[in-house]
Parts: C-alpha cells; sequence; structure tokens
C-alpha cells in the first residue's frame, strides 16, 4: 500500500474536496473533532473554521509528519496531529469529543480490526459520521472510478476493500459492531456512502 503523505497529498487529496466539504456539513459550528485514520490531514484542514479543536490521528508517521508540515505553514491554532493507533485511542478519555469521523479508512483495515477501531470512535466521541465506499457500487463513471482506485492501491489495501465489499459495507459492519446508524445518505453518484451513528 502507498503511504507516502506527499502522494495522496498531491494526487488523491483534491479529488475529494467535494467530499471532505460534505463531511464538513454534518459538524455543528463550535464542536470538537477527533478525525480517526486521518491520512494527510486532509479532512482535518477542511474542518478548521468549523470545528473548535480537531485532532487528527493516524498509525502512519509518514503521513502525520505530512500534516505537520502543512500546519507549520498556516495560522491555525486549533488542529493538532497525533500519532495514534485507530485500535488505542487511550491517550483520549471517554467522550472527550464531540464527533469521531473517518473519511475513506475503514475499507483499507483488515475485518479483524473493525470491531477495536469502531468501539475506540464510540468510547471517545458522542457521534460518530463515517464516509466510506456505497456497497454496492454503482454502475457508473463513479463506481467504476472507485473500483480502478482501490486495484490501484493494490496489495494489502485491495485485498481489504474487498473484505470490506463482501462483508456489505457500512449498513452491515456498523450495526454488527453496537454501532446505531441514525442518518444516511449515498453521495458522489452513489460510490460513498455517508453515515452519521451512536
Amino acid at each position: 500500500m502507498v503511504e507516502s503523505g506527499i502522494f495522496y497529498g498531491t494526487f488523491v487529496d483534491p479529488l475529494l474536496t467535494r467530499l471532505r466539504m460534505r463531511v464538513t456539513a454534518e459538524i455543528k459550528q463550535g464542536e470538537t473533532v477527533i478525525d480517526v485514520a486521518c491520512g494527510t490531514g486532509a479532512q482535518v484542514f477542511a474542518l478548521a473554521n468549523r470545528a473548535s479543536q480537531v485532532t487528527g490521528v493516524d498509525l502512519s508517521q509518514s503521513m502525520i509528519d505530512f500534516a505537520n508540515r502543512r500546519l507549520r505553514k498556516t495560522d491555525l491554532k486549533n488542529l493538532t496531529f497525533h500519532t495514534a493507533d485507530a485500535t488505542r485511542l487511550e491517550q483520549f478519555g471517554d467522550k472527550s469529543f464531540d464527533v469521531a469521523a473517518m473519511t475513506l479508512a475503514l475499507h483499507q483495515f483488515d475485518p479483524g480490526l473493525y470491531e477495536p477501531i469502531l468501539s475506540e470512535m464510540k468510547r471517545v466521541a458522542k457521534r460518530i459520521v463515517i464516509v466510506d465506499y456505497a456497497v454496492p457500487l454503482p454502475k457508473n463513471y463513479a463506481g467504476l472510478g472507485s473500483r480502478i482506485a482501490e486495484f490501484m492501491a493494490g496489495g494489502e489495501h485491495n485485498h481489504n476493500f474487498k473484505l470490506y465489499y463482501k462483508t456489505g459495507g457500512l449498513n452491515s459492519i456498523l450495526p454488527k459492531h453496537g454501532i446505531k446508524i441514525q442518518k444516511s445518505a449515498f453521495i458522489a453518484k452513489g460510490a460513498f456512502q455517508i453515515v452519521t451513528a451512536v
């Protein structure tokens, strides 16, 4: 799997600007947010003007380094980035955030990690906002583009995407792990699903 913050920051993040705006719309003005598996921090930066405090966490040091380099070039004081394992967010107390967000990340994890990741998100926040691939993907250019992107990611990433898809996506995974879906919508020509849950 490609882990370079430079690659994602240059080629992937610009394609997802509208998606990140849609996630931002789910956050109320002044809320506190933890972005789990934040990657380059693109969603964290998108939330900067809406949330009072945003914390991005990712296991990849190169992604966190990329996000921190970008942060140093700004005057933003309400953003922080930390290297952390999404299955063990022990540095954060229970319900210490209004929202735990995850944007296009759950599909990249081994299904055996869904339970600890989702449990930690539920523990540290009052509600959860997750965006990931729709299952089934639409039979249009957005669905085809999504399949191609995941194929090109290759290796373990693509393998885990196939398992996510086979499992049934968010509508199946979240309830199975004790997460109650409150609101759901399909966006970007049906390629992605955005869910608000508790």
